[in-house]
């Protein structure tokens, strides 16, 4: 069987990586001159920095322990804040701090409209915010979801999906943000000890390279006309050349917006460009944290990642290297990156040495309140192309962590293998 995966992010390595020793022909391929995607690191100023903050968790030990082959990796207590109100906070959001860090205005009114909703019946949950309100009541939308949500999709919480928020808050009700029960409340997880979080798509990328066309870009899909039909796709290589190859089976991880306007579907799902400011800083260190939040909306920076905590090699013991995500991107300046740190007491602009911008055209799928039925017609779409998988967050259109991601490119390589042998 001919099998052409399209990208070469940690989605498109892993698929080819468990297709590897199997007796198919395999290609990939990606249209920069790089893999790893959005979990890739470099090399600045000493410091390994990735993309953004990145961290490897799991519960599954099998799953664990076959990433760790692949690079060795330390096991990190994990340790992220959030600011708000000109105050630090836990991270996940606790109930109980909250209560007692903003007693007693900002507490009573949480207090009093948490309990509001507990006497009200049917309250609607058609958008996130309306299911933050029934949940947890206005005062904790208004203090903290709210504002936080519409910094990061740049649209209003009542126009957010409701069906994000199920899965984002993983949360009932504050009896569970107090007792911390949910793969958002992890205590640990594993970082590779050198070359940073990409380490983890370097190796994998030497496992599959002998598969890897880089720098050649999907221009174009032919339909197969029957099931034994194959699906011919045009790329354009490096020299600007177009050429045809034919699959059985594809595996896509391209945005699921553009891959199905190829395919001739039209859907209306876009994506949230991010702008990461890289700062190097004349101090040992900023805080213990791995990544941090600023929650208010009227501070541009979304997280900051310290790399220098995620105990990978390298670095300069007098200076330190944060990055900065950014997805207001129409408000950004870098005096407004400089205020974010400066409130916080965490560094002073004087301190920053260097600076290096990275901008991310493709960084969060927006889940607006038409998600749920325009994911229903991808599905209803691609039913009719069972031999079409999608794996990764931009082919899925929904947030993935690399663990996910692997796994799920575990099951489609053995799906794809029991068909056959089938």
């Amino acid at each position: 069987m001919r099998i052409g995966i399209l990208g070469g992010g940690v989605a498109g390595l892993s698929a080819a990586y468990f297709l590897r020793n199997t007796d198919h022909e395999v290609e990939l391929f990606e249209a920069s001159d790089f893999t790893g995607g959005l979990a890739r690191s470099f090399e600045w100023h000493d410091f390994w920095c990735d993309l953004a903050p990145h961290r490897l968790h799991t519960d599954d030990p099998a799953l664990l322990e076959e990433m760790k082959e692949l690079t060795p990796m330390n096991q990190v207590r994990r340790y992220s804040k959030i600011f708000i109100r000109k105050k630090w906070i836990g991270d996940p959001v606790n109930a109980v701090e909250i209560m007692v860090k903003f007693f007693p205005i900002q507490a009573m009114r949480i207090a009093l409209t948490y309990l509001r909703t507990k006497f009200q019946r049917n309250l609607p949950e058609n958008n996130f915010e309306e299911l933050v309100i029934s949940q947890f009541g206005t005062g904790l939308n208004d203090f903290f979801f709210k504002p936080y949500s519409e910094k990061l999709f740049g649209i209003p919480a009542n126009q957010i999906s409701a069906a994000w928020g199920r899965r984002k808050i993983r949360v009932a009700g504050v009896k569970d943000m107090i007792q911390r029960q949910s793969r958002l409340y992890f205590k640990t997880f594993h970082y590779p000890k050198q070359r940073g979080y990409g380490a983890i798509c370097e190796a994998v990328h030497e496992k599959v390279k002998d598969t890897l066309n880089l720098e050649t870009k999907l221009v174009a899909i032919e339909h197969p006309k029957n099931d034994s039909d194959t699906y011919k796709c045009t790329f354009e290589g490096p020299d600007g050349k177009t050429f045809v190859k034919e699959f059985d089976t594809l595996i896509t991880t391209l945005p699921v917006s553009s891959f199905a306007d190829m395919m001739g579907l039209d859907l209306d799902l876009g994506f949230r460009p991010a702008r990461l400011v890289y700062l190097l800083i004349d101090k040992p260190q900023l805080s213990e944290n791995h990544w941090f939040y600023f929650a208010d909306n009227k501070r541009i920076v979304n997280r900051v990642a310290e790399f220098k905590n995620f105990q990978c090699e390298g670095g300069q013991p007098d200076k330190t290297v944060i990055c900065c995500e950014v997805t207001m991107i129409e408000d950004y300046s870098l005096e407004a990156v400089y205020e974010c740190l400066e409130e916080a007491n965490l560094a002073d602009r004087s301190q920053v040495l260097d600076t290096k911008i990275i901008d991310i055209e493709h960084a969060y799928p927006v889940y607006d309140t038409t998600y749920e039925v325009q994911m229903e017609k991808v599905k209803t779409f691609f039913d009719k192309h069972p031999r079409v998988h999608h794996v990764g967050r931009h082919a899925e259109f929904a947030h993935r962590d690399i663990d996910e991601i692997f796994e799920e490119a575990k099951r489609i390589g053995e799906k794809i293998e029991g068909a056959t042998k089938s």
